[in-house]
């Protein structure tokens, strides 16, 4: 039997905790859709929860080599792991889940929100 739960993501470079515990081996789906602006220093850009397509991530962003304003996860403290608008996976550790937008901590203009649906088999 399947669970689902919708959570909104703030558009922000810090880990927000979704208070789900994911067990090792079990399988998972992060189905997300929203819009949000990471902070692209002067200039304005809206993505999706894949981020800005083109735009890869430099160091000093929560997870380098993803794209820019991506939805990025983490399992206790493995990852992060980039999650885009669709992500289904069977856990590798146990732990609790949290969500991020991929942006440089150091940037604070950001805008708008994602809605991840999180299904758990």
């Amino acid at each position: 039997m399947a669970i689902t739960i919708t959570k909104t993501v703030r558009p922000t470079p810090k880990w927000q905790e979704m208070y789900l515990k994911i067990l090792k081996d079990q399988r998972v789906i992060i189905a997300a859709e929203g819009a949000w602006s990471p902070d692209l220093r002067n200039t304005i850009g809206w993505c999706g929860p894949d981020g800005i397509i083109g735009r890869v991530a430099g160091e000093g962003y929560m997870m380098p080599g993803a794209n820019v304003g991506a939805l990025v996860m983490k399992i206790g403290d493995f990852g992060p792991v980039a999650v885009g608008n669709y992500y289904d996976f069977k856990s590798v550790v146990e732990g609790v889940l949290f969500l991020a937008l991929n942006d440089n901590p150091e940037h604070h203009d950001q805008a708008g929100a994602v809605h991840a649906q999180i299904i758990l088999f």
